[in-house]
């Protein structure tokens, strides 16, 4: 249980730290993190398909996710060499994990918005269609009549 609380603490001081000085920062200055540049140069994400604002909070959320349960796993280890040495071997992997998995989500997301649009588009460009034959048939029933 004490691990628990640990880890909660941790988690939310380490999120209320990154939302101030990295998403509030990019908010102001229009810089992007590394991580949210690592998101979508690695999985070629269109930030104009989504929520900016929101991509950068999950992307926090997950950051502080990874720094909050590197933090919990090493407090069990007594020795702070080992500490170091195995947050150091930890943090890759943790880290490499969920960018995976938030960026497949990102990329599935994008995918579905795009089948989305395509489907608009098609009901459009259907609908065009009918309007164009419906003035055509208007045209041929005036100049018949």
């Amino acid at each position: 249980m004490e691990y628990v609380v640990w880890f909660l603490i941790s988690f939310i001081l380490i999120d209320i730290i990154y939302s101030f000085f990295f998403i509030r920062k990019s908010k102001r200055e229009k810089k992007i993190p590394a991580e949210a540049q690592y998101l979508i140069y690695r999985y070629q994400l269109d930030i104009k398909k989504f929520s900016y604002q929101k991509f950068l909070k999950i992307v926090g959320l997950v950051t502080s996710f990874d720094i909050a349960l590197v933090a919990t796993c090493i407090g069990v280890i007594d020795s702070i060499i080992w500490q170091i040495l195995v947050g150091f071997v930890i943090i890759i992997p943790i880290a490499i994990v969920s960018f995976l998995l938030l960026g497949k989500y990102y990329q599935k997301k994008q995918l579905k918005d795009n089948l989305k649009e395509l489907e608009k588009e098609k009901k459009y460009l259907a609908k065009k269609e009918t309007k164009k034959k419906r003035k055509e048939q208007r045209k041929g029933k005036k100049k018949n009549g």
